[in-house]
């Protein structure tokens, strides 16, 4: 674009940034509610993803959590009908929390025994904000800022799959009647290699991403400017293609450059735990967006992903490492809930199908201390000799991998920065013979 008012790369960046984290949510809600038999108000009940001790097979979904069970729907309500969420009684101990996102994925609410510990369980009446419905009796209003939102239930898995599968199914979502909300617009379709391009400032997509409420402060500001750059195209091509084009050259390589180094990278790790909610980081939600959508707030759980390793090399099966907690800073000790290390492929993010069919460590899987205390994992292709298999995670032979510590409940030394996962160091131990495999 040579126009005097043509935007420049670095409002274009920002603009399409702010929009994506929104887009991405969209593009969810068209898929989730276009699946037969869910729409709005109805939750859907995941099956627990299990890997059995001898398995060598592995889920085929991207970045799988093997802790908790998951259920999902999306919430609908109007002025005058609110949604009702019944949880069940959970046994104390049992991790779990109900969580509800807006329509810009910004966390609104996550009710557990922590947050509301006076109505930690029992019948919830969601409600618009604003609004003035008949609320059923028994039933504890918490208001959400417009006609839709997200709820996601995760329950502990622990050492009882049955136990937590029978409480995920204790959870339920019904409506007092037929809310009047608008069918999701359909939008071209995009993927996570294939981001949008021009087409997200043209109508009726842009009117339709801006439509909800927005918690984010510079809501004020990326707006105007989303409508700018609309009211600049025109419906003219010349300046749509160009747009494309400064979208495609400035836009999507500073953003996924974002995606590479969020965050402080301290040992090869990046971390959310500064992330309590979005707040004003849009840069951030839309990444989590694009990662892993519905993503949730540091305080009940943070995630340390592994970037690289001690010497600050991409992590590969071509290697075996190393990765020591010194007795003073084990994970157990920084959670009140529980925590997990897991193993996936890059850039898949799928986790690593081996003959053992191992995939993560944490509480709750026996772990052999070393003789001073602390507790050491390996990570490699195959089994090293000498090495306990409780603390090995099995990486892919030859090829790029990740991990995710997942720690639940944090403490103040985890969210605040103080502890930090260890490196992963490259060791030259010899792998087994080959008949020993």
């Amino acid at each position: 674009m040579v126009d005097a008012t043509s935007p420049t790369n670095e409002q274009v960046t920002e603009a399409w940034v702010y929009l994506l984290g929104r887009y991405l949510v969209m593009r969810q809600e068209g898929v989730d509610v276009a699946e037969e038999g869910i729409g709005y108000n109805v939750l859907k009940h995941n099956p627990a993803v299990v890997v059995g001790s001898s398995a060598a097979s592995a889920p085929t979904f991207v970045n799988p959590n093997l802790d908790v069970v998951y259920s999902e729907a999306w919430i609908a309500v109007d002025e005058h009908t609110p949604a009702i969420l019944e949880i069940p009684a959970v046994p104390a101990g049992r991790y779990y929390t109900a969580q509800i996102v807006d329509e810009w994925a910004e966390i609104t609410h996550n009710i557990n025994d922590r947050n509301f510990p006076d109505h930690p369980n029992g019948r919830f009446a969601i409600c618009l904000a604003g609004s003035s419905p008949a609320i059923p009796e028994g039933c504890y209003r918490v208001d959400i800022p417009s006609s839709k939102a997200k709820l996601l239930t995760r329950v502990q898995i622990g050492d009882d799959v049955d136990a937590a599968v029978r409480l995920q199914h204790g959870f339920t979502l019904s409506s007092t009647g037929s809310p009047a909300v608008s069918a999701p617009i359909e939008i071209p379709a995009f993927d996570n290699a294939h981001l949008p391009g021009a087409w997200m400032f043209t109508e009726p997509y842009l009117s339709a991403a801006l439509t909800p409420a927005d918690a984010c402060g510079r809501a004020d500001e990326l707006q105007p400017l989303a409508r700018r750059i609309s009211a600049f195209l025109r419906d003219d091509s010349d300046r749509v293609a160009a747009l494309d084009q400064q979208i495609r050259s400035a836009a999507v390589p500073a953003f996924m450059d974002f995606v590479a180094h969020f965050g402080n990278v301290t040992n090869g790790w990046s971390s959310t735990a500064a992330y309590p909610k979005f707040g004003d980081d849009y840069w951030f939600r839309a990444t989590a967006n694009f990662g892993g959508i519905w993503w949730n707030s540091s305080r009940e759980a943070v995630y340390e992903l592994l970037h690289v390793d001690a010497n600050g090399a991409p992590t590969t099966g071509e290697h075996v490492y190393r990765m020591r907690f010194a007795p003073d800073t084990l994970p157990d000790a920084v959670v009140d809930a529980f925590w997990s290390l897991t193993v996936y492929g890059k850039p898949d993010y799928l986790l690593v199908p081996n003959r053992a069919g191992r995939f993560t460590v944490g509480s709750g899987r026996p772990l052999e201390a070393d003789a001073d205390g602390a507790i050491t994992l390996t990570f490699a292709p195959e089994l090293p000799t000498g090495t306990p298999e409780t603390n090995w995670l099995p990486t892919p032979a030859g090829k790029p991998f990740t991990a995710d510590l997942r720690l639940y409940l944090p403490r103040d030394d985890v969210r605040t920065g103080a502890w930090t996962p260890p490196p992963l160091v490259p060791i030259s131990r010899p792998l087994p013979d080959a008949a020993a495999r």
